[in-house]
């Protein structure tokens, strides 16, 4: 009896043992913490500097950012953009990680960046931030969370971020006053899946773009991208824009380079020379559809280019045009197709200020779009407005529903 009852334990033990083996042990991720003075008060580990905590950091860890102004810049050798070369950055990732800003040092539970700001500012030493993947069979995912890139420098593209070989998540974010010397002079964007979402892309020079989307699936809603040299330009992905204004930018606003993007209330303003440029990319056609997009001068507001043979389309669903020297131009290859056009002044509330008065044509002139709020959380009406905005009636009745939401 006694033997029965060991024999019984023993396979039992083993059993319990072949268990605990076989269940995989879930990873711990940990918080670090940064202060300007490298003084966290009672959260631990702290540090002074962002690549300390970085450099400190599992994948999967969370960085929150104490406000202040961050300008300590490191070198890397690293292969960035297919050779290698030395880098120069205020933040270098190459690992999957969150990174949030906008805390103080009495408070590291409710971020608030709008009150106090986490500013990355390298003062023109190089980018102020590089986020890549060791290789190319490397998968990561970055989050960036209430940061400001402010005053990054590149020879190349993305003075403020640039981003290679990654997925990342960008919101609450303001990227300005950057300068790049290529494609993009505020963020450069090159990955998988990329989410920007409540971002500010604004005052970025050189001679590109404020913000390039090169390959992927990226999702933009609810930015503004203004008052940059270009605004957007997407290349080659397929796009999906909700929300959105682009406006100011001194020559294009919106470029569209192979690929295909689908947008829905979108507001495109006072663009310098045009306001969509869509065209083939050398290894396909551009095909844009638009839907519920207030477009105002004061020069072209669309232009197609392709091929003959393949070419590039662009599907306008209820626009508004206003005050453009050519309301379209296509070149071989190009098609736009227009349907519910309406013109007149949209009846901003104010210069910079893209938010629709009670007289805007744009009112209730939309096609149904199952979008549920507009670019500062406004209910949409079930016929909403144009553009970016909806005009806030709350006293409506038209906004008292229940929308199928897509955000």
């Amino acid at each position: 009896m006694i033997q029965s009852w060991r024999r019984f334990l023993r396979l039992l033990v083993s059993s319990l043992l072949v268990w605990v083996i076989a269940v995989p042990v879930a990873a711990w991720s940990s918080t670090r913490y940064i202060a300007p003075d490298g003084d966290c008060i009672s959260a631990t580990p702290c540090y002074a500097t962002l690549q300390a905590a970085i450099d400190a950091a599992a994948p999967g860890d969370e960085i929150r950012v104490a406000q202040g102004v961050y300008t300590t810049v490191s070198a890397f050798q690293y292969p960035l953009g297919g050779w290698t070369q030395t880098i120069t950055q205020a933040l270098f990732i190459d690992k999957t990680l969150t990174v949030r800003g906008g805390y103080t040092t009495t408070d590291w539970t409710t971020a608030q960046p709008a009150s106090y700001p986490t500013v990355i500012d390298p003062h023109g030493r190089g980018r102020g931030g590089v986020i890549s993947a060791p290789d190319e069979s490397a998968r990561i995912t970055v989050t960036l969370e209430g940061l400001i890139f402010a005053n990054g420098y590149a020879g190349g593209s993305g003075g403020g971020l640039y981003v290679e070989g990654a997925s990342v998540v960008i919101s609450d974010c303001y990227i300005h006053h950057n300068h790049g010397g290529s494609l993009a002079s505020g963020a450069y964007l090159s990955g998988d899946t990329m989410t920007l979402t409540r971002n500010r892309i604004e005052n970025n020079t050189g001679d590109g773009h404020g913000i390039v989307v090169d390959m992927g699936v990226p999702t933009l809603s609810d930015n503004r991208i203004v008052s940059n040299t270009n605004g957007l330009l997407l290349w080659n992905n397929c796009a999906t824009l909700i929300n959105n204004v682009i406006a100011a930018n001194a020559e294009t606003g919106l470029t569209v380079i192979g690929g295909e993007m689908q947008a829905w209330h979108t507001t495109l303003a006072g663009n310098g020379a045009v306001g969509v440029w869509a065209q083939n990319s050398g290894q396909g056609p551009a095909h844009a559809t638009m839907t519920n997009t207030i477009l105002t001068g004061p020069a072209v507001g669309m232009r197609a280019v392709g091929h003959s043979e393949d070419p590039t389309t662009v599907q306008l669903t209820a626009t508004l045009w206003r005050n453009l020297t050519d309301t379209q131009s296509t070149d071989t290859g190009g098609q736009i197709v227009r349907s519910r056009d309406f013109a007149g002044d949209p009846a901003f509330v104010g210069v910079d200020d893209y938010r629709l008065t009670a007289a805007s044509p744009a009112r209730n002139r939309g096609a149904s779009s199952g979008v549920a709020f507009d670019i500062s959380g406004v209910p949409r009406d079930p016929l909403p407005d144009l553009g970016a905005y909806e005009y806030n009636d709350p006293g409506s009745i038209r906004q008292v529903y229940m929308p199928l939401v897509l955000r």
